[in-house]
Protein backbone atom coordinates (compact mmCIF):
# COMPACT_ATOMS: atom_id res chain seq x y z
CA UNK A 1 0.00 0.00 0.00
CA UNK A 2 2.74 2.55 0.79
CA UNK A 3 4.41 1.70 -2.54
CA UNK A 4 1.09 2.23 -4.32
CA UNK A 5 0.72 5.71 -2.81
CA UNK A 6 4.28 6.54 -3.82
CA UNK A 7 3.61 5.53 -7.44
CA UNK A 8 0.48 7.71 -7.52
CA UNK A 9 2.46 10.66 -6.16
CA UNK A 10 5.13 10.16 -8.81
CA UNK A 11 2.54 10.03 -11.58
CA UNK A 12 0.94 13.22 -10.32
CA UNK A 13 4.28 15.00 -10.35
CA UNK A 14 5.10 13.75 -13.83
CA UNK A 15 1.74 14.95 -15.05
CA UNK A 16 2.61 18.44 -13.86
CA UNK A 17 6.22 18.44 -14.98
CA UNK A 18 5.78 20.01 -18.39
CA UNK A 19 3.76 23.14 -17.44
CA UNK A 20 5.51 23.44 -14.11
CA UNK A 21 8.84 23.80 -15.86
CA UNK A 22 7.67 25.76 -18.89
CA UNK A 23 9.88 28.74 -19.62
CA UNK A 24 8.81 31.75 -17.57
CA UNK A 25 9.51 35.15 -19.10
CA UNK A 26 9.16 38.15 -16.83
CA UNK A 27 8.73 41.91 -17.21
CA UNK A 28 8.90 43.90 -13.97
CA UNK A 29 8.25 47.64 -13.80
CA UNK A 30 8.67 50.13 -10.95
CA UNK A 31 8.00 53.85 -10.82
CA UNK A 32 8.88 56.29 -8.03
CA UNK A 33 7.92 59.11 -10.42
CA UNK A 34 11.16 60.95 -9.73
CA UNK A 35 11.38 61.61 -13.48
CA UNK A 36 8.01 63.36 -13.51
CA UNK A 37 7.80 67.12 -13.47
CA UNK A 38 4.95 66.81 -10.99
CA UNK A 39 6.29 66.32 -7.45
CA UNK A 40 2.86 65.25 -6.23
CA UNK A 41 3.34 61.90 -7.98
CA UNK A 42 6.47 61.01 -5.99
CA UNK A 43 6.53 57.67 -4.15
CA UNK A 44 9.21 56.27 -1.83
CA UNK A 45 9.55 52.59 -2.60
CA UNK A 46 8.42 51.16 -5.98
CA UNK A 47 11.93 51.16 -7.49
CA UNK A 48 13.30 49.57 -4.31
CA UNK A 49 10.52 46.98 -4.60
CA UNK A 50 11.49 46.17 -8.19
CA UNK A 51 15.13 45.74 -7.23
CA UNK A 52 14.15 43.31 -4.47
CA UNK A 53 11.91 41.37 -6.87
CA UNK A 54 14.65 41.33 -9.51
CA UNK A 55 17.17 39.92 -7.04
CA UNK A 56 14.73 37.22 -5.92
CA UNK A 57 13.76 36.22 -9.47
CA UNK A 58 17.39 35.94 -10.58
CA UNK A 59 17.73 33.06 -8.13
CA UNK A 60 14.76 31.20 -9.59
CA UNK A 61 14.18 29.22 -12.79
CA UNK A 62 13.49 32.43 -14.76
CA UNK A 63 16.12 33.13 -17.43
CA UNK A 64 14.35 35.80 -19.48
CA UNK A 65 13.95 38.81 -17.16
CA UNK A 66 13.39 42.43 -18.23
CA UNK A 67 13.48 45.19 -15.62
CA UNK A 68 12.24 48.76 -16.13
CA UNK A 69 12.89 51.51 -13.62
CA UNK A 70 11.14 54.84 -14.14
CA UNK A 71 10.07 54.09 -17.74
CA UNK A 72 8.62 56.92 -19.79
CA UNK A 73 5.50 56.46 -21.90
CA UNK A 74 7.54 55.51 -24.97
CA UNK A 75 9.71 53.09 -22.97
CA UNK A 76 6.56 51.45 -21.60
CA UNK A 77 5.28 50.91 -25.13
CA UNK A 78 8.55 49.52 -26.44
CA UNK A 79 9.05 47.15 -23.50
CA UNK A 80 5.49 45.84 -23.69
CA UNK A 81 5.81 45.24 -27.42
CA UNK A 82 9.05 43.31 -26.98
CA UNK A 83 7.74 41.31 -24.05
CA UNK A 84 4.52 40.30 -25.81
CA UNK A 85 6.39 39.45 -29.02
CA UNK A 86 8.78 37.21 -27.06
CA UNK A 87 5.97 35.00 -25.71
CA UNK A 88 5.02 31.71 -27.30
CA UNK A 89 2.24 29.26 -26.56
CA UNK A 90 4.57 27.22 -24.36
CA UNK A 91 5.66 30.10 -22.11
CA UNK A 92 4.34 31.55 -18.89
CA UNK A 93 4.38 35.36 -18.95
CA UNK A 94 4.97 37.08 -15.61
CA UNK A 95 4.32 40.82 -15.22
CA UNK A 96 5.00 42.78 -12.01
CA UNK A 97 4.19 46.46 -11.46
CA UNK A 98 4.82 48.80 -8.52
CA UNK A 99 3.61 52.38 -8.74
CA UNK A 100 0.45 54.44 -9.21
CA UNK A 101 -2.74 52.71 -10.34
CA UNK A 102 -6.30 53.97 -10.72
CA UNK A 103 -9.74 52.66 -11.59
CA UNK A 104 -12.08 54.66 -13.80
CA UNK A 105 -15.59 53.35 -14.44
CA UNK A 106 -14.51 49.87 -13.35
CA UNK A 107 -11.39 49.78 -15.56
CA UNK A 108 -7.87 49.68 -14.09
CA UNK A 109 -4.97 51.82 -15.31
CA UNK A 110 -1.26 51.96 -14.50
CA UNK A 111 0.62 55.25 -14.77
CA UNK A 112 3.89 55.72 -16.67
CA UNK A 113 6.79 57.25 -14.74
CA UNK A 114 6.64 60.57 -16.55
CA UNK A 115 3.01 60.92 -15.43
CA UNK A 116 1.87 61.39 -19.02
CA UNK A 117 0.21 58.09 -19.89
CA UNK A 118 -2.16 55.50 -18.46
CA UNK A 119 -1.82 51.86 -19.51
CA UNK A 120 -4.97 49.70 -19.22
CA UNK A 121 -4.25 46.72 -16.98
CA UNK A 122 -7.03 44.57 -18.45
CA UNK A 123 -5.41 44.76 -21.88
CA UNK A 124 -2.01 43.74 -20.54
CA UNK A 125 -3.51 40.68 -18.84
CA UNK A 126 -5.52 39.61 -21.88
CA UNK A 127 -2.61 40.03 -24.29
CA UNK A 128 -0.25 37.98 -22.12
CA UNK A 129 -2.94 35.33 -21.64
CA UNK A 130 -3.66 35.16 -25.37
CA UNK A 131 0.01 34.73 -26.35
CA UNK A 132 1.32 32.46 -23.58
CA UNK A 133 0.15 29.26 -21.93
CA UNK A 134 -0.42 31.27 -18.75
CA UNK A 135 -0.32 34.84 -17.48
CA UNK A 136 0.89 35.70 -13.98
CA UNK A 137 0.31 39.37 -13.10
CA UNK A 138 1.30 40.96 -9.77
CA UNK A 139 0.16 44.52 -9.05
CA UNK A 140 1.37 46.59 -6.08
CA UNK A 141 -0.38 49.88 -6.82
CA UNK A 142 -2.94 52.35 -5.45
CA UNK A 143 -0.59 53.77 -2.82
CA UNK A 144 -2.35 57.13 -2.79
CA UNK A 145 -4.27 59.45 -5.12
CA UNK A 146 -1.92 62.33 -5.95
CA UNK A 147 -4.25 63.93 -8.49
CA UNK A 148 -6.79 65.52 -6.18
CA UNK A 149 -5.68 69.08 -6.86
CA UNK A 150 -5.14 69.07 -10.63
CA UNK A 151 -7.04 71.45 -12.84
CA UNK A 152 -10.31 69.83 -14.05
CA UNK A 153 -9.48 70.38 -17.73
CA UNK A 154 -6.18 68.49 -17.53
CA UNK A 155 -6.08 64.99 -19.01
CA UNK A 156 -3.80 62.01 -19.58
CA UNK A 157 -3.26 59.90 -22.67
CA UNK A 158 -4.47 56.29 -22.58
CA UNK A 159 -2.82 53.70 -24.79
CA UNK A 160 -5.18 50.81 -25.43
CA UNK A 161 -3.28 47.63 -26.30
CA UNK A 162 -5.23 45.49 -28.75
CA UNK A 163 -3.04 43.00 -30.58
CA UNK A 164 -0.87 44.90 -33.04
CA UNK A 165 -3.00 48.05 -33.03
CA UNK A 166 -3.60 50.80 -30.52
CA UNK A 167 -6.32 53.40 -30.21
CA UNK A 168 -5.33 56.56 -28.40
CA UNK A 169 -7.84 58.28 -26.12
CA UNK A 170 -7.69 60.64 -23.19
CA UNK A 171 -8.94 60.42 -19.61
CA UNK A 172 -9.84 63.55 -17.70
CA UNK A 173 -8.06 63.91 -14.38
CA UNK A 174 -11.46 64.89 -13.07
CA UNK A 175 -12.51 61.29 -13.84
CA UNK A 176 -9.68 60.01 -11.63
CA UNK A 177 -10.44 62.50 -8.87
CA UNK A 178 -13.98 61.18 -8.45
CA UNK A 179 -13.18 57.52 -9.06
CA UNK A 180 -13.24 55.02 -6.16
CA UNK A 181 -10.10 54.31 -4.18
CA UNK A 182 -8.09 51.24 -5.09
CA UNK A 183 -8.38 49.01 -8.13
CA UNK A 184 -11.40 47.09 -9.41
CA UNK A 185 -11.84 43.41 -10.18
CA UNK A 186 -10.89 42.50 -13.71
CA UNK A 187 -13.78 41.71 -15.98
CA UNK A 188 -12.17 39.79 -18.83
CA UNK A 189 -10.48 36.75 -17.27
CA UNK A 190 -13.13 34.30 -18.49
CA UNK A 191 -11.54 31.83 -20.87
CA UNK A 192 -8.02 32.98 -20.09
CA UNK A 193 -5.28 31.04 -18.38
CA UNK A 194 -4.43 33.95 -16.10
CA UNK A 195 -4.02 34.77 -12.43
CA UNK A 196 -3.71 38.31 -11.06
CA UNK A 197 -2.38 38.96 -7.55
CA UNK A 198 -3.16 42.40 -6.10
CA UNK A 199 -1.28 43.84 -3.12
CA UNK A 200 -4.60 44.77 -1.51
CA UNK A 201 -8.31 44.06 -1.89
CA UNK A 202 -10.62 45.95 -4.32
CA UNK A 203 -11.34 49.50 -3.25
CA UNK A 204 -8.50 49.66 -0.73
CA UNK A 205 -5.20 51.56 -0.81
CA UNK A 206 -1.84 49.75 -0.49
CA UNK A 207 0.89 51.09 1.80
CA UNK A 208 4.06 52.49 0.25
CA UNK A 209 6.27 51.70 3.26
CA UNK A 210 7.37 53.89 6.16
CA UNK A 211 11.08 54.05 5.22
CA UNK A 212 12.20 55.36 1.79
CA UNK A 213 14.15 52.79 -0.20
CA UNK A 214 13.32 49.87 2.11
CA UNK A 215 10.34 48.51 0.21
CA UNK A 216 6.58 48.26 0.62
CA UNK A 217 5.00 45.79 3.07
CA UNK A 218 3.75 43.74 0.13
CA UNK A 219 7.11 43.53 -1.67
CA UNK A 220 8.98 42.55 1.49
CA UNK A 221 6.70 39.60 2.18
CA UNK A 222 6.37 38.59 -1.48
CA UNK A 223 10.16 38.39 -1.89
CA UNK A 224 10.45 36.10 1.14
CA UNK A 225 8.02 33.63 -0.39
CA UNK A 226 9.48 33.84 -3.92
CA UNK A 227 12.76 32.42 -2.64
CA UNK A 228 11.17 29.27 -1.25
CA UNK A 229 10.70 25.98 -3.11
CA UNK A 230 6.92 26.00 -3.30
CA UNK A 231 4.14 26.47 -5.82
CA UNK A 232 3.00 29.91 -6.92
CA UNK A 233 -0.33 29.23 -5.20
CA UNK A 234 1.54 28.83 -1.90
CA UNK A 235 3.53 32.00 -2.59
CA UNK A 236 0.31 33.98 -3.03
CA UNK A 237 -1.45 32.51 -0.02
CA UNK A 238 1.45 32.92 2.40
CA UNK A 239 2.18 36.45 1.14
CA UNK A 240 -1.43 37.47 1.74
CA UNK A 241 -1.35 36.13 5.30
CA UNK A 242 1.96 37.83 6.09
CA UNK A 243 1.02 41.22 4.60
CA UNK A 244 -2.26 41.24 6.50
CA UNK A 245 -0.37 40.56 9.72
CA UNK A 246 2.39 43.11 8.99
CA UNK A 247 -0.15 45.88 8.31
CA UNK A 248 -2.39 44.86 11.23
CA UNK A 249 -5.28 44.13 8.90
CA UNK A 250 -5.09 47.38 6.93
CA UNK A 251 -4.05 45.59 3.73
CA UNK A 252 -5.21 42.17 2.52
CA UNK A 253 -3.70 40.95 -0.77
CA UNK A 254 -6.08 38.97 -2.94
CA UNK A 255 -6.03 37.03 -6.19
CA UNK A 256 -8.31 36.73 -9.17
CA UNK A 257 -8.28 33.99 -11.79
CA UNK A 258 -6.27 30.79 -11.91
CA UNK A 259 -3.90 28.64 -13.94
CA UNK A 260 -4.68 25.04 -14.98
CA UNK A 261 -1.24 23.90 -13.81
CA UNK A 262 1.24 24.54 -11.02
CA UNK A 263 4.19 26.90 -11.40
CA UNK A 264 7.32 26.49 -9.24
CA UNK A 265 9.55 29.54 -9.70
CA UNK A 266 12.20 28.53 -7.16
CA UNK A 267 11.90 24.83 -7.98
CA UNK A 268 9.78 22.00 -6.67
CA UNK A 269 10.03 20.55 -3.23
CA UNK A 270 11.84 17.25 -2.72
CA UNK A 271 9.85 14.18 -3.73
CA UNK A 272 7.39 13.00 -1.07
CA UNK A 273 8.49 10.14 1.13
CA UNK A 274 5.88 7.33 1.18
Amino acid sequence: MPLFRFVLAMLALLGLSSPAFAEVKALIVGSDYSSSSNERLLLQNPVADVRMIRSALRNTTIDDLTVLEEPSASEWQEALDQFLDSLSGDDVGLFYFAGHGFQIEGQNYLMSSDGEMLIPLDSIVSQIGNRASGAVVIIDACRNNPLNDFEPDESLRVVQIEGDTRSLTRVSLDDILYSPNGLAQLGNLRGLSAVVFFSTEPGNVAEDGATPGKGSPFAKEFVKELKRRQSLDEVFRKTAISVNARTEGRQSPWRQGDLPFNVFLAGMRALPIP
